[in-house]
């Protein structure tokens, strides 16, 4: 089942009644230049996980054949055991994105939105889930079928929507079981000792037992260490790897240069600055307002872009490759199209006139 495509209706009915929410309590929710790009990075990854699908349930399936034991989809049994075990892995593979670099550049774009909402939930990197997967392989060894895995990673999927969100307070004892908002706002704030906390999915008793477990006390601060300071989500999406390259280029070593991509993202070579972790409490958002014309645009840009590509989603894998690489090369042209009108440069008015005159080309072949 695909559970993640059938959510997207409910996704965008609670993000309409939380900002309506905000609106009743005076408070802004939404900013729209963030919603545009928490999206398209969802949109992104969404993407990249139809046409990477060979790549990413290759490993599943070839080792899922030499699998230990024989699990019935229709054992509820298995089907606690599955979401346990899924999450368990998923726990470990969130940990370690955040303690690694590569790992880290994958994950981060989840984590640069400086706002904390459902629309927040979407944003994604792109090309996560070729880390993601490498943890949910000794799932196939014990012999979950790849539908049921497929699905169960679903499940998981859909419930951290829910936790994405400032108008939900403490829910008592749930706390101490459950991931919910105020854990998983801990673990977006980049402040002091949130940092690198709460990694649960479903569940918050693992980072309870493995000491990561941080209560929500002070406001959190969202975003990363270091602001992306971009709407563009291509920027976004390659800006913590640019990073990474840029101290592997400075760092004296060679070996250093090998190491920085598996060390932690505030580890520097020998020789340089450290990092400086210190966040301030009230670190000012990146705010640059587009013009109206170019806001309203963005809008109706947007609401056409993630149309054709749900419509790209329900055919999925079956779709021809020529298909699938030519609106996902019409689709990376919307993210840095869409982002450039926002933030007002120059390339992006040629850009945006060359992927219309496309657009019908690429709805034709979606037909």
């Amino acid at each position: 089942m695909d559970v993640i495509t059938l959510s997207i209706p409910g996704f965008f009915l609670l993000i309409g009644i939380e900002w309506l929410v905000g609106r009743v309590k005076k408070r802004r929710v939404y900013r729209g230049p963030d919603v545009l790009a928490d999206l398209l990075l969802g949109s992104a990854q969404t993407l990249f996980g139809v046409v990477a699908a060979g790549v990413l349930l290759g490993g599943y399936l070839l080792l899922y054949e030499r699998r230990f034991f024989d699990v019935s989809p229709s054992s509820a049994l298995a089907w606690v055991g599955l979401l346990v075990g899924l999450d368990f892995s998923y726990y470990w593979f969130h940990r370690a994105s955040h303690r690694m670099n590569l790992a880290w550049a994958a994950h981060a774009p989840h984590h640069q939105s400086e706002d904390f909402n459902f629309a927040v939930a979407l944003r994604q990197g792109p090309v996560q889930p070729l880390v993601s997967r490498v943890f949910y392989l000794p799932l196939a060894l014990l012999g979950f079928p790849p539908a049921m895995f497929a699905t169960a990673l679903g499940l998981n999927t859909v419930y951290q929507f829910w936790i994405h969100t400032e108008l939900v307070g403490k829910l008592g004892p749930l706390e101490w079981v459950l991931n919910t908002p105020s854990h998983h706002r801990v673990h977006h704030g980049c402040n002091g000792r949130y940092l690198d906390r709460n990694h649960g999915g479903m569940l918050i008793i693992w980072d309870r037992l493995f000491g990561t477990f941080e209560p929500e006390a002070d406001k959190p601060v969202y975003g990363t260490v270091k602001p992306v300071a971009s709407w563009n989500p291509l920027v976004c999406a390659w800006a913590p790897f640019r990073d990474i390259l840029e101290t592997a280029a400075r760092a004296p070593r060679f070996l250093d240069k090998l190491l920085v991509w598996i060390m932690p993202p505030e580890w520097r070579p020998r020789g340089m600055t450290p990092a400086d972790l210190t966040i301030a409490p009230d670190r000012p958002k990146y705010d640059l307002r587009p013009t109206r014309g170019a806001g309203i645009y963005a809008a109706v840009m947007l609401v056409v872009t993630l149309a054709a590509t749900v419509f790209f989603l329900l055919k999925g894998a079956s779709a021809p490759l020529a298909t699938q690489l030519v609106f996902s090369a019409w689709f990376v042209a919307s993210l840095g199209g869409l982002g450039g009108v926002l933030e007002g440069r120059a390339w992006a008015k040629p850009l945006e006139a060359a992927r219309i005159v496309a657009t019908p080309f690429v709805l034709v072949m979606l037909l």
